[in-house]
């Protein structure tokens, strides 16, 4: 068990109540840092209220923070973009990233920012891969990242800090993986649309690691955060792989996806490749740079 020691630095996570946040609290917390996270419904010890929308927050930690990381945002797969549901995803971001802008004088000890974005954020041209001085894309996605990063801007003209532009996290415990596996385990997966679009992909073991590394790096600037870009294809059966799982279905028509999820069927039909070479060259190393060793850590026991 891990043991919170004094002289080690204070973490607030807005947004750490979702899947990240609670496997990044762990990490920091095995380093024997305190950890406290912003939540709008505050019912455990170390969680700190706040409701950015109403410009409400609990101040009376913030003057102990050192590390300050910004993961808020509403879940962009988990509902149809409705016009209503788009203008929350993106006031979910940019409304309360300018409100921890508007806060941060209060945070007297804050000595590093960093901030959550989405890799997801240029066209999609096949066989192109984008580094992070490309320029942003005109869809939907590409116009939330935009206007995001620029709220972090406010931040990061007050502390230091980098923006990390965060693929497809593939975890054991939920996400994007929890939903592939659920047709394969039922006998019904299979690859959507042609099977050949790469998608950009991270171990959340290493997205964790990487935000320690950041912090203790001082990293500055933006990061493109991926292990690998991988077909739908090749993850689709490298999965039922390693779930021991026949595969015998055609793959599910693109128009029918469409049909099914609306606008965010670009969700898995986009054809986007990313490169790491800049976390790489600043010295991190992925650990999980393949879908069999990312699969091996979550199917194969101990």
């Amino acid at each position: 068990m891990s043991t919170v020691r004094d002289d080690m630095p204070t973490v607030l996570i807005a947004g750490g109540s979702g899947l990240i946040g609670g496997h990044l609290t762990r990490h920091f917390k095995d380093r024997g840092y305190r950890v406290y996270k912003l939540t709008r419904s505050p019912k455990k010890h170390g969680q700190i209220y706040w409701n950015p929308a109403q410009g409400k927050i609990n101040t009376s930690k913030l003057a102990k923070v050192d590390i300050l990381i910004n993961l808020a945002g509403e879940n962009i797969g988990s509902k149809r973009w409705t016009t209503e549901r788009k203008a929350q995803i993106l006031s979910s971001r940019v409304q309360s990233t300018e409100f921890l802008a508007s806060i941060i004088p209060q945070m007297t000890r804050l000595k590093y920012y960093i901030g959550a974005s989405g890799v997801n954020c240029y066209d999609a041209i096949p066989d192109e891969v984008f580094s992070e001085d490309a320029p942003y894309g005109h869809d939907f996605l590409a116009q939330v990242v935009q206007d995001w990063e620029s709220a972090h801007q406010q931040v990061l003209k007050q502390v230091q800090g980098a923006i990390l532009r965060i693929s497809m996290v593939l975890s054991r415990h939920g996400g994007s993986l929890q939903l592939m596996k659920q047709p394969i385990y039922w006998g019904v997966g299979a690859a959507v649309g042609p099977g050949t679009q790469s998608s950009p992909w991270v171990h959340i073991d290493d997205l964790c690691r990487l935000m320690l590394f950041a912090y203790d790096q001082r990293l500055k600037g933006t990061y493109n955060v991926l292990g690998a870009n991988s077909t739908n294809k090749e993850m689709t059966q490298r999965l039922a792989k390693w779930m021991k799982r026949p595969l015998f279905m055609p793959n599910i028509p693109a128009f029918f996806l469409r049909f099914l999820l609306g606008e965010r069927a670009v969700l898995v039909l986009s054809d986007l490749k990313a490169s790491n070479q800049k976390i790489i060259d600043a010295g991190f190393t992925f650990k999980y740079s393949s879908l069999d060793s990312t699969f091996k850590s979550f199917f194969k026991k101990p």
